[in-house]
This record gives structure tokens, C-alpha cells and sequence, in this order.
């Protein structure tokens, strides 16, 4: 039990101290009039007392065992919430499981805080899933090659990242293509590259794509686009390895990019395939196109690769940043928040 004394100048007053204190179910023990204390006091002036009890139930300090039960989790707000957001957003099962897990274990296990979501601390768990890349933007000169299946958006990002290395930081930039199997894609990127005066070489073997590579040494960036093939095309993989291995591994930066709207089963299917060209980060597309945002957390949490860049529309140049997990944190709970 909790014994507390409130002071006020009425009886109506003071009894609102109480229970907003101590809540209304608080047990007024006694009311009456005191004299002030300090100098005033000696002068006679008075106030109300009032001597307020609460009891203390005990079972609000008890530890959630077990944390993932259904029927403890519909019993305590914060992490029903935890579930509904994450599950809206279509983060993987296991994910959501070990977010509950953690958000328990940041407050001890106390069911008293775990009557209203912490947003802070909820944020912050998100955070540490959404693993970023530290150095996004080379100095020294280095190639990158973009691999993943078709309609990921490969072409429209290398585009973007010549824009932004050719005209906001006045390097020297060329474009390599693999992609001999779509004409389009092609003429695309010899329409930007006289726009932007970047030189666009396709190679259509690996001797023409060594060839080409060597070429393009003096150069500060080199951009090489990779044809959109099925995930299960194994041999097509195969002729990029040899591709890659024309690159030197110092220089060389291999981007898997993933489109933000694909389901999770997809995107694992996507990175069983690829990861024998050992990808070193990944590249988030479509982040307008998708209703939810999971695939910020289910990508780096399955593949163990930090995220580079997002993309978030079609527009060249622009529409792409640099990856910071605590701002893809923040959006990440803002729209959950904002759509229950």
C-alpha cells in the first residue's frame, strides 16, 4: 500500500491532486485543515490536507512468460500493437517473433510498461534490424555492377547514380551493358548517356565485356547493368561470375537490387540465387510502388547485407538516397503508426 499526503487551497482541489496521482480508485484516509508550513504559518493561514492510500497489486511486476503465447500478447497493449504494425507490414513471422522478444526484454519483463507502446524504444529495435551501409559513396575510382531479376528497376538506378556522380559530383562516369536482350534498355541508356555525356559500351560476350572494362580504367566510375533474367536462369549466373572476375575485387562493388513490393518468399528465392556472386550490399527499388514497407527489414534481416540506396520513383535524376536506418526507423513506424 501507498500512503501519501496532498495539500491544496479546497477540499475539491486537493482531492484532484489524489486522483491524479494515484488514480480513482485512491482511498481518502483523512481531510483536514493544517497550518501552512513555512513563514506564512505563523501568521495563521491554513490549507487542506488530505492523507490519500492505493494498494499496490504485486502481479504488475511479474515477468511475460511466455512472451509469444497469443493469449499474453492480446493481454498487453504494447505488444499487441508491436504485432499488428509489423504484421500490416508484412515483416516476416520469425522477425516479428524476435521483435516481441526484444521489446520484453528492454523492459524487464515488466507488465506495467508493457500497458502502453514505447514508441522510442520500439523505434530504435527497428533500427538495429535495418542494417545500412556505412560507405555508400567511394572517393577513389571503382566499378559497380547491379545484378537481380528483371523489372527490379536495374537500368532506371544506374541511370539515376550516373546523374548524381556526373553532375553533382563532376566525376568521370561510364556504362557497361550486358543486357543484350532488350533493345529497349539499350537505347535508354544511350538517350541518357548523350544527355549526360557518359560514354555507353554494351558487351556481348565476357571477351567483349574484359575488353571494355580495361577501356574504361582512367575512369572515375564505371556502371555495369546485368540483363534481367529468371531467377532459376543458373547459367546466365554463371556468365556474370566471369564477368566479375574480369573486375579487380579492390575496386569492384556488386549491388543486388530488390524491389520493395515483392513478397518475402520471392525475395528469398532472389538472394539463393544470386549469392554465389557475392553480393555486397543491396539496393531497395519501388519504394512508392509498395502498399508496405517490410522488405526494409525482412531484405537486410535474410541476406545479412546492409542496404545502400533506396529508390522511390522514375524520375532521372533524382528519386534515389542514400540508405540511413534512422530514417528508413522513422518512416517505418510513421506509416505502421498512421495506418491502424
Amino acid at each position: 500500500m501507498i500512503v501519501k499526503k496532498f495539500y491544496g487551497r479546497t477540499v475539491e482541489e486537493t482531492i484532484k491532486k489524489v486522483r491524479e496521482n494515484l488514480g480513482e480508485d485512491a482511498t481518502l484516509l483523512l481531510v483536514q485543515k493544517v497550518k501552512k508550513k513555512g513563514l506564512k504559518g505563523l501568521f495563521g493561514a491554513t490549507e487542506i490536507e488530505v492523507t490519500a492510500a492505493k494498494e499496490i497489486s504485486f502481479e504488475i511486476q511479474e515477468k511475460v512468460i511466455p512472451p509469444h503465447r497469443e493469449d499474453v500478447i492480446s493481454e498487453l497493449p504494447a505488444l499487441y500493437k508491436i504485432k499488428k504494425i509489423l504484421k500490416e507490414e508484412e515483416v516476416n513471422d520469425e522477425i516479428i517473433s524476435n521483435v516481441i522478444s526484444s521489446y520484453i526484454e528492454a523492459v524487464g519483463g515488466n507488465k506495467l510498461k508493457l500497458q502502453e507502446l514505447d514508441m522510442n524504444i520500439f523505434e530504435s529495435l527497428i533500427k538495429g534490424l535495418i542494417k545500412t551501409e556505412k560507405d555508400q559513396n567511394p572517393i577513389g575510382k571503382f566499378c559497380a555492377i547491379f545484378i537481380g531479376p528483371p523489372g527490379v528497376g536495374k537500368t532506371t538506378t544506374i541511370l539515376k547514380l550516373a546523374s548524381y556522380y556526373a553532375l553533382e559530383e563532376n566525376r568521370d562516369v561510364a556504362i557497361v551493358t550486358t543486357d543484350i536482350y532488350r533493345s529497349g534498355a539499350i537505347e535508354q541508356l544511350k538517350i541518357y548517356g548523350r544527355i549526360l555525356n557518359v560514354p555507353i559500351e554494351v558487351a556481348f560476350n565476357a571477351r567483349e565485356f574484359e575488353r571494355i572494362i580495361r577501356k574504361f580504367e582512367s575512369k572515375d566510375v564505371v556502371l555495369i547493368d546485368s540483363a534481367g533474367r529468371s531467377k532459376r536462369d543458373v547459367e546466365y549466373v554463371e556468365l556474370l561470375r566471369k564477368f566479375i572476375y574480369v573486375i579487380p575485387a579492390q575496386k569492384l562493388k556488386t549491388y543486388l537490387v530488390m524491389s520493395a513490393v515483392d513478397n518475402f518468399k520471392y525475395i528469398k528465392e532472389i538472394y539463393e540465387t544470386y549469392k554465389v556472386l557475392y553480393p555486397t550490399s543491396v539496393i531497395v527499388s519501388k519504394l512508392d510502388e509498395s502498399v508496405s514497407l517490410g522488405n526494409l527489414i525482412n531484405i537486410p534481416v535474410y541476406t545479412k547485407l546492409p542496404i545502400s540506396y533506396v529508390t522511390n520513383g522514375q524520375n532521372i535524376p533524382g528519386d534515389i538516397e542514400i540508405a540511413r536506418n534512422d530514417k528508413l526507423a522513422s518512416l517505418f513506424v510513421k506509416k505502421g503508426v498512421n495506418s491502424r
